[in-house]
């Protein structure tokens, strides 16, 4: 064997072995949560990288579940609905398909798929974020349709996915962050992210909304999201699955940042188009809940991500569980029978918080300007 036959053997051989040992690592740390590798406390016990991948993560965890209630929505859903609260008991084995910033399109995609691999579902949660009733857009990134076609990550996913070098830094940065205790966010096994973050970052979080998120192309009723939300329903119907659906709770100050932008409306109007659609608990208002002060925030992480308390107060108000917990102000089944006398006590709540909360308002017509 001449010199350049050698220097070719161990080339080989070493990439193939750095090849095997990046598989091996990233199947053992495992960040996105999608192999069935052991959990080790202080090395991979924590899978922080699957809340940047949660389409990802929730497709394949579905595949492993055995759920009779699926939570459905967005991200309201996969940080404040607990799977575990014990009003949902009875409903047991619970999984929180909440997918962060997910359209209406994609909860409807994810929840055929989770049909598929659940034969024993027999109800279904849909909390539903309004301007998602807006959202134009099919699908966001991450989503796949070829993944959702299959039972399984198929060979090739596991392969693309595990032989990465952005997996080798996700599992880097796992290893460390669980060696040092610092994981601050994850999934639990049941879908729901937890926060252990005991700080919120409200008045930052309601800036941003005011800057981003208020303007004419956000505030649009889009048909494919009610089509979607038609067709979910009629999906529930086909298979005999309870759906129980809501309208989640911002804070006021997000709700007034539309009026004072001029979207009053619309969102009125949205009310109006889902009722023509199916029956809703509507949490969406100004109520005990929404309007705390913002200077003493305990309900809210941000403008519209509400903690698990409240989504505890909106189980025992769907489920009838505890319903002398839930303020008396929050949550009200609307359909087309009581919708407008609905929207009337919406606009007198409004103005009555509006007199009351005079620094509020002065703070929201500051950041306005």
């Amino acid at each position: 064997m001449n010199t350049y036959q050698r220097f070719n053997y161990w080339l080989v051989g070493l990439a193939s072995s750095l090849s095997l040992l990046v598989l091996g690592l990233n199947w053992f740390i495992n960040p996105y949560g999608v192999t069935n590798s052991p959990k080790v406390k202080g090395v991979n016990w924590y899978k922080p990288a699957t809340s940047d991948n949660t389409r990802l993560y929730k497709a394949v965890a579905l595949t492993r579940q055995n759920a009779k209630t699926i939570l459905l929505g967005a991200s309201r859903i996969e940080t404040g609905i607990n799977p575990d609260y014990s009003g949902l008991k009875q409903y047991q084995p619970v999984y929180n398909l909440g997918l962060a910033g997910a359209t209406i399109y994609e909860q409807r995609r994810y929840l055929e798929y989770a049909i598929s691999n659940q034969p024993n579902l027999e109800m279904v949660i849909l909390g539903i974020d309004f301007w998602l009733i807006a959202e134009s857009q099919k699908t966001k990134p991450g989503f796949s349709e070829a993944r959702l076609e299959n039972q399984r990550l198929n060979f090739i996913d596991f392969v693309q996915i595990n032989y990465s070098l952005n997996t080798l830094i996700e599992s880097k940065d796992a290893l460390i962050e669980n060696f040092n205790d610092k994981v601050y966010q994850y999934h639990n096994e049941n879908g729901l992210i937890v926060n252990r973050n005991q700080y919120g970052i409200y008045a930052k979080s309601f800036t941003e909304f005011l800057a981003g998120q208020v303007n004419k192309e956000n505030y649009q009723i889009s048909q494919l999201a009610l089509d979607n939300l038609r067709l979910i329903k009629e999906i529930c119907q086909e298979n005999k699955i309870k759906l129980i659906v809501f309208i989640t709770p911002p804070h006021a100050t997000q709700i007034e940042g539309l009026y004072m932008a001029g979207f009053g409306d619309v969102i009125e109007q949205m009310k109006r188009e889902i009722v023509e659609i199916m029956p809703v608990w509507d949490f969406y208002g100004y109520n005990s809940i929404t309007t705390e002060p913002i200077d003493n925030v305990t309900n809210y992480w941000d403008s519209s991500h509400y903690r698990l308390e409240v989504g505890d107060l909106i189980l025992n108000r769907i489920l009838g569980y505890q319903e002398e917990t839930v303020p008396s102000d929050f949550g009200v089944m609307i359909t087309p029978d009581n919708i407008e006398s609905e929207l009337a006590k919406m606009r007198e709540n409004r103005d009555s918080w509006r007199k009351q909360d005079t620094k509020t308002i002065e703070y929201l017509q500051n950041l306005v300007k």
